[in-house]
């Protein structure tokens, strides 16, 4: 018996009637007969005889039945957790990202992934990405610099270079390209290498010259390092988005020579699927790798 013979058989059992049982399925009553005719062919057994207007169940039927308890008890909860399912489904794709992310990279490639005019809904937090995911409150982060763990799948969706910002007066603006020693000989703005990753990454560089990481102020996002060499001077270093968006505003921004670019990854947790549109969107993300560079 396949799972529509079973269904056919379960329904009868139920329900007495090939009328009913038309009815419930959707079929017609004339095509339930002929299919139960053909159940009883294939299985060699007759399962119901007719009394009056009802079908009554066999011997070898009631058997047959108590044995399908367990598919028709599963088939039921499945048909009970459907709606839920759907539900489930519609939702719109949650994103955590960093807001250098959110300000420069996502926009273009939400445009091309079917958002523009928000045909699709997207649900957006610019906050912690592993936090986020950690607590299920987002689907897919999104974040510069992310170190590998266990207990996440990342995907390079891009990259970004690390550019110095610095006041239009400031000495170093008159050169065309830096080096991590010319930047390293005046006030750094920057971040915490111990709870950064961009910062991790700009310590590493800087030790890779021999020279010391200390930032005369520590700040936790780029935008956060624009501001304050804006407003109090000094050498910041940001991604190149970044620095596009704080142009004309005062800063300007130079390419580091020895600084290498900074990787753009995409991640959700390991071996936890994603429903359908969430795949459907980290899809494309990957597809959009070396769209940034």
């Amino acid at each position: 018996m396949n799972l529509r013979e079973m269904e056919l058989f379960g329904t009868l059992m139920r329900v007495g009637t090939t009328t009913e049982t038309a009815r419930l399925l959707g079929i017609s009553q004339p095509g339930v007969s002929a299919q139960l005719k053909r159940l009883e062919a294939n299985l060699g057994i007759s399962l119901f005889h007719r009394s009056g207007n009802r079908l009554e169940p066999t011997r070898e039927a009631n058997e047959l039945f108590a044995l399908s308890a367990p598919i028709f008890s599963t088939y039921a909860q499945v048909r009970e957790r459907l709606p839920a399912l759907r539900n489930q489904a519609a939702r719109p794709v949650a994103i955590s990202a960093t807001p250098a992310l959110v300000e420069g990279f996502l926009g273009p490639i939400l445009k091309r992934a079917g958002y523009m005019n928000w045909k699709r809904r997207l649900i957006l937090r610019v906050n912690s990405p592993e936090e986020d995911l950690r607590r299920g409150t987002a689907d897919i982060g999104l974040q510069m610099a992310f170190p590998p763990k266990a207990e996440f799948q990342s995907h390079g969706i891009g990259n970004s270079s690390l550019v110095a910002v610095l006041g239009q007066g400031h000495p170093l603006a008159r050169e065309r390209e830096l080096f991590c020693a010319m930047i390293a000989a005046h006030p750094l703005v920057c971040y915490n290498a111990d709870w950064s990753p961009m910062g991790a990454t700009i310590r590493a560089a800087f030790e890779a010259q021999g020279l010391s990481y200390d930032p005369a102020c520590v700040v936790p996002f780029c935008a956060n390092v624009c501001d304050m060499v804006r407003a109090c001077g000094g050498v910041g270093i940001v991604d190149a988005m970044t620095a596009r968006e704080y142009a004309m505003q005062g800063v300007v921004s130079r390419p580091i020579v020895d600084m290498p670019p900074i990787a753009i990854l995409a991640f959700h947790r390991r071996n936890e699927p994603l429903s359908a549109p969430a795949q459907d969107l980290l899809s494309h993300l990957v597809r959009e790798k070396g769209a940034l560079k």
